[in-house]
């Protein structure tokens, strides 16, 4: 039987996130003051903003007491067609979030540096997709992040492409942006076969936000992490640690393993505005 055990602690301030987001650095529209004003008038305590293959850090423009910025770029290894770039086959798209300081200490000089640009993998015609993820997980470890695989529905990989993957802190299982641009952001099968293989990796919803107005992809997915302080430590712990929940609207209060059953207590809210609450065994 497995053993009884508390999902979140009990001490602790509840904190909404969106760890996956673009803005005009890459290819998103809004700039990263419009970005941040956006989601902090949307209730959000912290923002990640991870273009592409482009590390910023914007924490000393927009920090305050109840909104921070966590550091990251979102790193690219890509596979086309034999005939050129143009023709994108394949994409590993992790994430790289700013990890502790005790991740930074150990990463040392190889800690990112504001507004550092890495040059993207490229290969054409085929591909070692398992060895492109893992050298990709494996370096962003070593610049001091901690790391997210993103969409890998749209991402259009196989699963033994990643699912094998050193190193990974959580795997994006649902995507706002692409889940409305094209059906694709929504994949619990990876995640799931890697659980099933051994490896303790968490999941995560984020908005992959770029604001162009073509459908709606923000304030939609997110994370909430029960964390004492609003910190770049006390969140990033908290994070590693899972004491946190994805979501794209119901509220969790606490979740148990009570004499072999899974118990969840929350929050959801229906098609009028009316909200419940209710415990759901497993």
């Amino acid at each position: 039987m497995i053993q009884d055990q508390r999902g979140f602690t009990p001490e602790g301030n509840w904190y909404k996130g969106n760890i996956h987001s673009h803005t005009t650095n890459s290819d998103g529209r809004l700039a990263p003051a419009e970005a941040g004003r956006l989601f902090k008038e949307n209730g959000y305590n912290f923002l990640c903003f991870s273009e592409h293959d482009l590390y910023t850090d914007y924490r000393k423009e927009f920090d305050c007491e109840d909104f921070i910025i966590l550091p990251g770029l979102e790193a690219s290894a890509i596979l086309c067609g034999e005939d050129g770039p143009h023709k994108c086959l394949k994409v590993h798209h992790i994430h790289g979030i700013l990890g502790t300081r005790a991740m930074q200490e150990e990463a040392g000089q190889n800690v990112f540096r504001e507004r550092e640009a890495i040059r993207p993998s490229v290969s054409y015609g085929t591909w070692d997709g398992a060895g492109e993820a893992g050298r990709l997980c494996n370096y962003l470890k070593s610049r001091g992040c901690i790391t997210v695989y993103n969409h890998p529905a749209w991402s259009r990989v196989a699963h033994e492409e990643f699912v094998h993957t050193d190193h990974l802190w959580a795997v994006e299982i649902f995507n706002y942006g692409t889940v409305n641009e094209s059906g694709t952001g929504y994949d619990t099968a990876g995640w799931d076969r890697m659980l099933r293989d051994g490896k303790k990796v968490f999941a995560v919803a984020a908005d992959d936000n770029h604001n162009g107005g073509e459908f709606d992809d923000a304030c939609g997915g997110y994370i909430m992490v029960r964390a004492g302080k609003l910190t770049h430590e006390d969140i990033l712990q908290n994070m590693i640690a899972g004491n946190f929940y994805s979501s794209a609207g119901p509220e969790i209060y606490n979740w148990e393993i009570r004499d072999g059953r899974a118990c969840i207590r929350a929050q959801v809210s229906d098609r009028y505005g009316r909200t419940a609450w209710t415990n759901v065994l497993f």
